[in-house]
C-alpha cells in the first residue's frame, strides 16, 4: 500500500465500522476547518475577507459555537455583519428593494467552511478513483466497507473517469455494492417493522435493531458536531 497524505485518512475509514467512510472523513476535514477559523486563522487577512463574503452556514455556526473559544467567534461575527451592514442602503426605491432582497434573504446560505470542505471533498473522490486504478489491493479495501450515504456514492460515480483504464470495472464495483448494501438494509428495515408485532418480540433481532439509524445515515449521511 502507498501511503501519503492524500491517501491516509482513505486507508484510516474505509473499513467495515461505519454506513459512510466519506462523511468521515467530510467530518473530519470540518472539525479541522472549524478549529482552523477559531484560531489562527482568525487574524489572517485573506481568511478575514472571506469571511467576510461569504461567513457560516447555521450548521458552521453551531459547531464554532460549541467550541471554548467564543471571542474568535465574536471577532469574525463582528467583521461579517459590519461587512452586510455596508450592503444595507436606506432607500423608499423598489427596484433597491430588490436587489437587497437578494442579498439577505441568502445571506446565511454562503459558507467559507462548506466551500473549504467541498474542495477538499473533489479531491477525495478524484483520489479513490486513482487509488482504484493503481493499487491492485484498493479494490478489495472498496468491498469491505458499507457502501456510501447516497450524496457520496453519487459523488464517487460521477468523478468514476478519473479511475481511468479500470473505470468501467469501478463503476460496476460501486454500482454492485451500493446496491447489495442497499439490499440488506432494506432486509433489514422489513424485520424493524416487523419485531413491532407482538408475535415476533421474543424472537431475536438479527442484526436489524439499528436499521432505523442505519437507513437516516444513508439518506442524509452524518453530519459532524
Amino acid at each position: 500500500m502507498n501511503y501519503h497524505i492524500g491517501n491516509m485518512l482513505i486507508y484510516q475509514e474505509f473499513n467495515g465500522t461505519n454506513e459512510c467512510p466519506l462523511c468521515r472523513i467530510r467530518n473530519i476535514l470540518e472539525k479541522r476547518l472549524v478549529d482552523q477559523y477559531l484560531n489562527e486563522s482568525v487574524m489572517e487577512d485573506f481568511q478575514r475577507r472571506m469571511v467576510n463574503e461569504l461567513g457560516f452556514c447555521a450548521h458552521h455556526t453551531e459547531m464554532l459555537h460549541s467550541r471554548p473559544n467564543k471571542l474568535s467567534l465574536a471577532l469574525q461575527h463582528i467583521t461579517r455583519l459590519t461587512a452586510l451592514k455596508g450592503k444595507i442602503e436606506v432607500t423608499a426605491d423598489v427596484k433597491t428593494a430588490d436587489k437587497m432582497a437578494e442579498t439577505f434573504m441568502h445571506s446565511g446560505e454562503t459558507c467559507v467552511i462548506c466551500e473549504g470542505v467541498e474542495v477538499n471533498m473533489i479531491r477525495y473522490y478524484k483520489t479513490v478513483a486513482e487509488m482504484f486504478y493503481a493499487e491492485n489491493k484498493f479494490k478489495e479495501i472498496l468491498l469491505s466497507t458499507n457502501g456510501f450515504c447516497l450524496e457520496h456514492f453519487g459523488s464517487l460515480l460521477k468523478y468514476a473517469r478519473y479511475a481511468r483504464g479500470k473505470k468501467k470495472d469501478y463503476i460496476y464495483t460501486l454500482t454492485k455494492l451500493e446496491r447489495d448494501v442497499l439490499n440488506k438494509l432494506l432486509e433489514d428495515l422489513q424485520w424493524f417493522t416487523a419485531k413491532h408485532d407482538y408475535r415476533n418480540a421474543d424472537k431475536p433481532w438479527n442484526g436489524a435493531e439499528k436499521a432505523l439509524e442505519r437507513s437516516i445515515y444513508k439518506l442524509h449521511g452524518i453530519e459532524a458536531k
